[in-house]
């Protein structure tokens, strides 16, 4: 993956929000965002939807906006990527697997907040029925302090693959990938 199609450093979006009194961890953010590209949300409106649900309607000085849209368009070309590179935005594997599970569950409920708010209809893809109700089921993950950390670490790492692949299928329910308009033409000319 290169250097530009990286995501930035968690700790760094997080202080930012926490900064500017978000009161959403970079977790969060990043779901709510990879919710709206998830559910087409392509023009500008991403912002406005984002400050709708985050800030009042208010716009995020340009010290937090700058970095948000570097993450928005990140994002949105690790899923355009057609070999797939898409990466959450989580704590990393230092931190203690209690905050990251903690971490993946609102990354997946304001995710499907994201999706919900770009995609009103969505009970309509019965395709994803199934991947949505994971989805919530995974939101609404808890755990016991003294589980086994081995245990729930492996599982984690499932949960989160997991994840990714749904959010692979809800982009490419919605969005449409950069060269399918190539491909409708091309199968025009074959049936012609």
């Amino acid at each position: 993956m290169s250097k530009q199609n990286t995501l930035p450093n968690y700790q760094t979006i997080d202080a930012l929000l926490q900064q500017h009194t978000v009161p959403l961890t970079a977790a969060e953010m990043h779901g709510l965002i990879t919710g709206f590209i998830c559910g087409a949300v392509r023009d500008n409106s991403w912002k406005t939807l984002l400050h709708d649900l985050t800030n009042e309607g208010l716009a995020f000085p340009k010290t937090l906006s700058e970095p948000l849209e570097e993450l928005y368009h990140i994002t949105y070309e690790q899923l355009d990527d057609s070999v797939f590179n898409f990466s959450m935005l989580v704590p990393d594997e230092s931190e203690s697997v209690f905050l990251r599970a903690d971490a993946l569950a609102g990354w997946v409920n304001h995710f499907l907040l994201g999706l919900g708010v770009a995609q009103p209809k969505l009970s309509d893809h019965k395709e994803l029925t199934e991947v949505i109700t994971d989805l919530r089921n995974i939101g609404a993950l808890g755990y016991e302090e003294d589980e086994n950390q081995e245990e729930l670490e492996d599982a984690l790492e499932e949960v989160s693959e997991y994840v990714k692949v749904s959010v692979q299928l809800c982009y490419i329910t919605f969005v449409a990938p950069k060269d399918k308009g190539n491909d409708k033409q091309n199968e025009q000319r074959v049936l012609h």
